[in-house]
């Protein structure tokens, strides 16, 4: 389901692997799209997802992931379109972040 505001950029620095590798399964499981190792993009907000956010939050605050960081930011869909690699090239998978293609080919 498309938010009304736009986009949602997921950024975390996970201290614990295992706790990484759940947190990224969550987020796959709930439509986000990887734009990075550590940075998602989505149209859902994690925060206003209760039971995502539970998940979430009981696993960057255990005890295994102490130190970790999970940070959430609104984007509006003009902004994103805008998005460009450092040589100035729209990154290839952005049509497909944006749900404007729905096959994705590498």
């Amino acid at each position: 389901m498309k938010s009304e505001t736009g986009f949602y950029l997921v950024m975390y620095d996970i201290t614990h692997p295992r706790t990484l590798q759940k947190v990224a399964k969550l987020l796959v499981q709930s439509g986000m799209e990887r734009v990075n190792y550590s940075v998602w993009l989505g149209w859902i907000n994690p925060a206003k997802e209760p039971l995502l956010k539970e998940k979430l939050l009981k696993l960057i605050t255990s005890e295994p992931a102490t130190g970790s960081l999970f940070y959430i930011l609104p984007v509006a869909q003009k902004d994103v379109k805008r998005m460009r690699t450092i040589s100035g090239r729209k990154p290839k998978e952005l049509d497909y972040w944006l749900g404007e293609k729905q096959t994705l080919f590498l």
